[in-house]
């Protein structure tokens, strides 16, 4: 061991010499000094490579072998690159996305106060003219009565389309109907209202089976005779047995020229025509038969109207005539004592009326 030590320290230090030892020295001696030697012969190699290089000695170090690097193994997500290779395509390389900034979430702002709702004004009605209420919103609903003019009320309730309102019936109490909204005044809004519940109206009854309708009261059928009775009455004469009375059209136009044939079938007369003539100038509107026996006056008579058709009646006029036309039929009449004396009987002209003897009364005198 001495001497590789000492061959050493030659090769840094040229003519170091190591002192020599005797075999007598003791082990513990040398193990001693071997420090103090080997800092001696490392400070020795150290100031001989500088001096070496300062002399430019050419001597060449002899080369020192340099340890092969170790690799660490390349964790997942780390990409390697090759800066030896060649690139193959022009693909760009996407740009690192952009870290997630996490920003904090901003303090919602405070809950607003609780507002109230706002409660709606009251809304109602009042009646324009008197009117029916109803069970429900339509006429095919019953009447529960009736609203004068200028009652009011509140609305509790409408129907969908608000023409039917349902109100406080009567007024103030617990109890509803319905009137018809285009004949009441309504004030507010009746759409901030509910729309009611409403059950259907109830059903019609059955209609009833109405009775055979009558047939019309046939017409009169019109007059068989030119003339026709009209306003008849009796009046009291213990004096007298007397029959008279009066024509006219439709129209009410007095009639002349026709007579009146009175007869108890035993005894008969005929009157004068209706209106004056050259006989009689002064006759008015009016037929008459008198001159009859009291005696022979109570009982029966039939009178009709004639046209008088005896000859020559320019000449003179005959009571008992018996050539005439029956233009009505036979009336009768009784005649009592005294009561009933006096017989009125007028008549009624349906056509023809100006074909008597003369259709206007002559002129008197």
């Amino acid at each position: 061991m001495k001497h590789k030590l000492s061959t050493a320290l030659r090769k840094c230090v040229p003519g170091f010499f190591v002192p020599k030892l005797s075999l007598g020295t003791s082990r513990r001696g040398w193990v001693l000094a071997l420090p103090l030697v080997l800092s001696l012969a490392s400070l020795g190699c150290g100031l001989s490579g500088s001096l070496s290089e300062l002399l430019g000695n050419n001597n060449p170090p002899t080369p020192t072998r340099i340890p092969l690097p170790t690799f660490t193994p390349t964790p997942a997500n780390i990409v390697m690159i090759d800066v030896n290779a060649q690139p193959t395509s022009t693909a760009t390389l996407e740009p690192s996305p952009t870290p997630e900034i996490f920003e904090p979430s901003p303090t919602p702002p405070p809950p607003p106060p609780d507002t109230p709702e706002p409660v709606s004004a009251a809304v109602t009605v009042t009646i324009l003219k008197d009117m029916n209420v109803r069970g429900g919103p339509g006429t095919n609903y019953p009447v529960l009565g009736t609203a004068p003019v200028g009652a009011s009320s509140n609305v509790v309730g409408r129907n969908a389309d608000s023409t039917w309102l349902q109100v406080e019936y009567p007024p103030g109490s617990s109890t509803t109907g319905w009137v018809y909204a285009p004949l009441v005044q309504v004030d507010g809004n009746p759409e901030v209202v509910a729309v009611a519940a409403v059950s259907e109206p109830p059903a019609a009854p059955p209609p009833e089976e109405s009775p055979p309708e009558e047939s019309p009261p046939p017409a009169p059928e019109p007059p068989k005779y030119q003339f026709t009775p009209g306003a008849w009455h009796a009046s009291e004469n213990a004096g007298i047995c007397h029959f008279k009375g009066r024509m006219r059209d439709e129209a009410g136009n007095f009639v002349y020229g026709y007579s009146v044939y009175v007869t108890n079938l035993s005894w008969g007369a005929i009157s004068h025509p209706a209106g004056a003539s050259h006989h009689y100038p002064d006759k008015n509107e009016e037929w008459d038969v008198a001159g009859i026996e009291l005696q022979n006056c109570p009982g029966w008579w039939y009178l009709s109207v004639v046209r008088y058709e005896c000859a020559d009646f320019q000449a003179r006029f005959e009571a008992q005539c018996k050539e005439f036309t029956r233009l009505s039929e036979e009336i009768p009449v009784e005649v009592v004592y005294p009561d009933e004396m006096v017989i009125n009987a007028d008549w009624v002209c349906h056509w023809d009326c100006d074909k008597g003897l003369y259709s206007q009364p002559l002129p008197r005198p």
